[in-house]
């Protein structure tokens, strides 16, 4: 295969040439050009299965080049260097169908993985066009059998009898013993958010394939490790030769090491025990529950014989009066502790399951909102933001993001109530969002959304701090503005109590009335005399 590197920066060609190793990729020849307009000739004369390409450059940028390539229906795959994260860049880079998109500096690992799959994907497409019958097709994509095969047995698609998959091997002209002994790793992928939003769920999903693969199965070139989505998180199964528990175990940390140089996401990983082709369903699916409960080993490897088997049935969770307490003396610090020790103590029981973290997780929960409530706060609205709900979907996790999940909860939660107590504080922010806002129909319901507070809450507040209704200082700052309208002649008074919030001028005029004791038209009968 032929690569073409295509910079304005002789640096960053040299760096990209003689850093990634070319002959482990199977490249025999890179070419290097520093414009678009010398890499559209050596694309014209010789030819290229990768172009590398910067997309700021001098006088015709990477995406006129890749508009070119295009239009010209040749046959290769782009891969975009860039050093801004625009918007318009990535969009158009999507519309001329650019197959990878990558920020400077580049990690060499990274840049390797992503060439790695665009070799795959040209490979795959040429072998397509080249055979149309299945017979000649399989030959040349046995790969993607065998991961179809993998897929389908561990879903349950293939009953699991010797027979029919044996069957099924025979039929897809796989050869695997049925009597092979095999260990199945079953890696749990958490916190991909950002990676995903860097790279693209395809490209993690192939980082992932290819790292399990190469490390675990010894293949550089994955026809053993499948993806599928299990509730909230990606699982990836690696089906792996026998060997010793230690040594795979080894291995596994090595991938999660590895992973963590490449990626922000969390591994973790689960060994079966030994097992034959018709045990795999079994195994995978006991096994996923077998990690699901582990939480002890999050971000770990550990063997199916290391689990514990949870039983939590009858197990105390949380005090709620113990709760309660530090939660009315606003004693973050004692709270956490409390929580660590609670969940320290059921770990060294040996009974801390995912089942049992968010069991813990609802009984905090619950203490909260309570203490909320009885405070007039409104729970949805205080702790609907973007960060508590990350936090509170990812407290399952583990220890540590229970612990992140409570320390944010309980931080935003004293904090807001030390605001609401500096009543005088509230009251005047309430007010400014009442001047800036009278012209709108604003009434408690929808400053009491603006400040987290229930409807009935805010108003016997206001009461209480200022000796005046709510509804009442609104339509007086409304009347206040509709008197200084007035002041123009021009406007008419009906224009005058639309403006000013009032969409019934009746009602407009009777609370004009009462408060200043004449009706508006009075009133500039008044300021005009």
């Amino acid at each position: 295969m032929r690569v073409l590197i295509v910079d304005d920066d002789i640096a960053i060609t040299e760096a990209i040439h003689g850093s990634i190793n070319w002959e482990k990729l199977g490249i025999a020849q890179i070419e290097t050009a520093h414009s678009a307009d010398r890499a559209r000739k050596i694309l014209k004369e010789q030819g290229a299965d990768i172009i590398i390409c910067d997309i700021e450059m001098p006088k015709e940028t990477g995406l006129d080049l890749l508009k070119w390539y295009r239009e010209e229906n040749l046959d290769g795959k782009f891969l975009f260097l860039t050093s801004h994260e625009s918007f318009y860049y990535a969009t158009e880079a999507i519309k001329l169908h650019a197959e990878e998109y990558l920020m400077k500096p580049f990690k060499v690992d990274m840049m390797e993985m992503v060439i790695q799959k665009l070799i795959r994907s040209l490979k795959q497409e040429r072998e397509i066009r080249r055979g149309s019958e299945y017979g000649k097709w399989v030959i040349g994509n046995m790969r993607e059998v065998k991961l179809a095969f993998w897929s389908n047995l561990l879903a349950g698609r293939i009953p699991n009898t010797q027979e029919n998959i044996v069957q099924e091997l025979e039929k897809r002209r796989i050869d695997f013993a049925k009597e092979k002994p095999c260990r199945l790793v079953i890696s749990s992928i958490t916190n991909m958010e950002q990676d995903i939003n860097t790279y693209g769920r395809s490209m993690v999903q192939f980082i992932m394939e290819n790292l399990h693969s190469e490390l675990l199965c010894g293949m550089p070139e994955n026809d053993s490790v499948v993806y599928f989505e299990h509730k909230n998180d990606c699982i990836f199964v690696a089906i792996c030769d026998e060997q010793e528990e230690a040594e795979l175990r080894g291995k596994c940390r090595n991938l999660i090491k590895k992973c963590g140089t490449l990626l922000t996401s969390t591994v973790t990983c689960c060994i079966s025990i030994s097992c034959r082709i018709t045990d795999f369903y079994e195994v995978y699916h006991r096994n996923l529950d077998v990690l699901s409960r582990n939480i002890v080993y999050y971000g770990d490897a550990f063997t199916e014989k290391q689990a514990f088997e949870y039983n939590v049935q009858g197990v105390p969770v949380m005090q709620m009066k113990v709760m309660d307490e530090y939660l009315e003396k606003r004693d973050k610090k004692g709270f956490m502790d409390y929580l660590k020790k609670e969940l320290e103590g059921k770990e060294r029981q040996r009974v801390l399951s995912g089942e049992m973290l968010k069991s813990i997780q609802q009984e905090v929960q619950q203490a909260v909102y309570a203490y909320l409530a009885k405070k007039g706060i409104q729970i949805s609205l205080l702790l609907g933001d973007e960060v508590s709900v990350r936090l509170s979907e990812k407290a399952g996790q583990s220890v540590l993001d229970m612990m992140r999940w409570e320390n944010y909860l309980l931080g935003r939660v004293f904090e807001y109530e030390e605001e609401v107590q500096k009543s005088q504080t509230i009251i005047d922010k309430i007010n400014d969002y009442i001047h800036e806002h009278y012209k709108e129909n604003i009434g408690r319901n929808e400053i009491g959304a603006q400040f987290f507070l229930v409807p009935e809450y805010l108003a016997k507040m206001y009461k209480k701090k200022t000796g005046q209704n709510l509804k009442d200082y609104i339509n007086g700052y409304r009347l206040q503005q509709a008197k200084y309208l007035l002041n123009n002649q021009e406007m008419k008074v009906s224009d005058v109590a639309s403006e000013v919030g009032f969409d019934n001028f009746s009602y407009f005029s009777t609370l004009f009335k009462k408060e200043y004791d004449m009706t508006p038209n009075e009133y500039r009968k008044r300021l005009s005399g």
